[in-house]
């Protein structure tokens, strides 16, 4: 009896189709099959990846990783599928100057450098640095980044960590999105953190260039630079400069604000709507408006007895005190106990006591208008949290402000070649 064909159908004699062959794929982080770059940080640990990509991400790779610097690889070496032209190796953990070094590559994709690396399990070398380079590669393939967002410390510590291997290869921009995202998470929390700690918060935010976080701490620091916010000197000159030159705009805001209220009539004691404009009022006409004039005097007296004791805009808490009365109203200010110290020496009947305080009532709510824009909260502090703060938080803040859009092109080809000195 013939043996049947196990390769065949027994009905029909049909050739069965192969089982499916796994698919070899060349895009997989950490190792890709057509990388052209090996990184090693670890013994027993490395990656494959591409060095264009390494060149796209920072002026220091581009000329690490230059096309010229690559092996030249042999006809036998590509026809056997070999593809890795470079090789990266981490060194200087254990010192705490970690940086990445090239190393010679042949003609085969071979490197015979000898290899100085720690073992990364042997407990000595810290597994935060392996953690930082590992999600500096992430970033550089929009991969997700394993930072440790339980909290603020936490993530700050990830962050910060990143930041400095980003800060050493020139590829800050890399990792800038992922940053804030994570920061941004914490919330409130961060927000609180900021208004508390301005000034280290702006360091931070230049160096990651984070326009989300720089300008919360920019609002803060300049509302509180009277204060003496960096008499530590903490804040890097170019920050210190944006917040120098901000505070002399907004100085000059809040005194503008000033003499347009010194120079506000109320709308009770104006004449200019009349139906003749050839027809000047008459003496019994403002006669009759005594007391919203005797409700402006009050109110001048009280604004410039401010202005002399220096709760204006030159204040230490530029003027925050002094304009949020103003924005309240009512009984804020100038309320009934001083009202009646002024009736001590203008005494007036309880009716006319009542229409000089409605009249005052009435002057204190269009003042409300001009300091307003004072009020406006431009953080992202929730607003009973913004209320307890005691310095202004209405500072507009662009673009033109951020200090890293000003680099030139000098200062970054200065820093590159630093950079390529310290590798070579």
């Amino acid at each position: 009896m013939a043996t049947l064909n196990p390769g065949h159908h027994l009905a029909f004699g049909i050739a069965r189709p192969e089982p499916p062959k796994p698919i070899m794929t060349a895009s997989q982080f950490p190792k890709f099959s057509d990388g052209d770059l090996i990184v090693y940080t670890a013994r027993g640990g490395g990656y494959q990846l591409h060095a264009n990509v390494f060149r796209r991400s920072s002026p220091l790779f581009s000329k690490l990783l230059a096309d010229e610097k690559g092996a030249a690889l042999a006809p036998k070496a590509k026809k056997e599928g070999v593809t890795v032209r470079y090789r990266l190796d981490l060194v200087g953990v254990e010192s705490g100057n970690a940086k990445l070094v090239p190393r010679a590559v042949d003609q085969m994709g071979r490197s015979s450098a000898p290899s100085s690396l720690p073992d990364s399990d042997n407990g000595r070398v810290p597994s935060d640095v392996y953690r930082h380079y590992d999600n500096l590669f992430r970033a550089f393939y929009n991969e997700a980044l394993e930072l440790d967002a339980q909290n603020l410390a936490t993530a700050l510590h990830d962050c910060m960590g990143l930041l400095e291997v980003a800060e050493k290869h020139r590829c800050v921009s890399a990792i800038q999105e992922s940053v804030d995202i994570v920061l941004l998470r914490q919330g409130q929390v961060l927000f609180k953190s900021i208004s508390q700690n301005p000034a280290a918060w702006a360091n931070f935010a230049c160096r990651v260039k984070s326009p989300t976080i720089f300008k919360e701490s920019l609002i803060h620091l300049v509302g509180k630079w009277k204060m003496g916010e960096d008499e530590g000197g903490l804040l890097h000159p170019d920050i210190a400069k944006v917040c120098e030159r901000k505070h002399k705009e907004f100085q000059l805001l809040k005194e503008g604000i000033e003499l347009r209220i010194l120079g506000h009539y109320s709308v009770s004691v104006q004449k200019k709507d009349s139906k003749d404009p050839n027809e000047n009022p008459g003496r019994m006409q403002y006669a009759n408006d005594i007391y919203p004039w005797m409700a402006l005097a009050v109110f001048r007296h009280w604004f410039a007895q401010n202005v002399a004791q220096k709760n204006n805009y030159e204040a230490s808490d530029g003027g925050y005190a002094f304009y949020y009365m103003m924005s309240k109203g009512g009984q804020a200010y100038l309320d009934r106990d001083q009202c009646l110290r002024f009736h001590l020496y203008c005494p007036m009947s309880q009716k006319g006591k009542t229409v000089f305080e409605n009249h005052m009532s009435a002057y204190k709510a269009e003042i409300q208008t001009f300091v307003e824009p004072l009020m406006i909260n431009r953080t992202q502090l929730e607003p009973k949290e913004a209320e307890t703060l005691a310095h202004l938080l209405c500072l507009e803040v662009e673009a033109a402000d951020y200090p890293w859009n000003h680099q030139t092109a000098s200062d970054a080809a200065v820093a590159d070649d630093m950079e390529m000195e310290d590798a070579e």
